[in-house]
């Protein structure tokens, strides 16, 4: 009967864990970017429907993988030529970012509302990682938490080669915008 006793404990204490320390995963995330210098243009931009993203509630940490060619252009040419002569996806397959939300409460999951927040880790991109920061806008609504960040990153920071001919017309930080949405319990 002790030994009964003590198992139903252990597991009550496992179980009591498990409701605690909430982890909240989504393959809902998209990645927008358009590095044209005029904003107005879209011939380069590029959109993923395919970002894979982890919030651990208890401690604010968040990771996101991108698969490089989950990037799909408006033209085939600019698709091949971005995985194979600029990103280099077959060497260089994910971009990641593992880092922790600032100013988050796992509170803010439970109310709707719009949260400003920010996030600070580290951003891998052609395998060059770099220290990151940005502000992150967190909307909650009924059983879905969006998280919005939009910042900017230099092609040549990552290593990055664009060659001369299509270099005037990019912009030299190219704006990304992340919207990544996780379904509360």
């Amino acid at each position: 009967m002790k030994k009964i006793t003590l198992l139903l404990s252990f597991a009550l204490i496992v179980f009591m864990n498990m409701l605690t320390a909430q982890t909240y995963k989504t393959r809902d995330g998209n990645i927008f970017f358009n590095p044209n210098k005029d904003q107005t243009h879209t011939d380069y931009a590029s959109l993923s429907k395919e970002a894979t993203a982890v919030l651990k509630v208890e401690t604010s940490e968040v990771a996101l993988l991108v698969p490089m060619k989950t990037f799909h252009f408006n033209n085939a040419l600019l698709e091949e030529h971005f995985n194979e002569n600029y990103l280099h996806t077959d060497k260089f397959p994910n971009a990641t970012y593992k880092g922790k939300l600032i100013g988050f409460t796992k509170d803010m999951l439970t109310k709707d509302g719009v949260y400003n927040i920010s996030s600070s880790g580290q951003v891998t991109l052609h395998g060059v990682t770099k220290d990151f920061s940005s502000p992150v806008k967190l909307e909650v609504k009924g059983k879905t938490a969006t998280f919005n960040c939009v910042f900017k990153v230099k092609a040549e920071d990552y290593n990055i080669d664009i060659p001369g001919l299509v270099k005037p017309k990019l912009s030299e930080y190219t704006p990304l915008n992340a919207t990544i949405v996780f379904q509360l319990n």
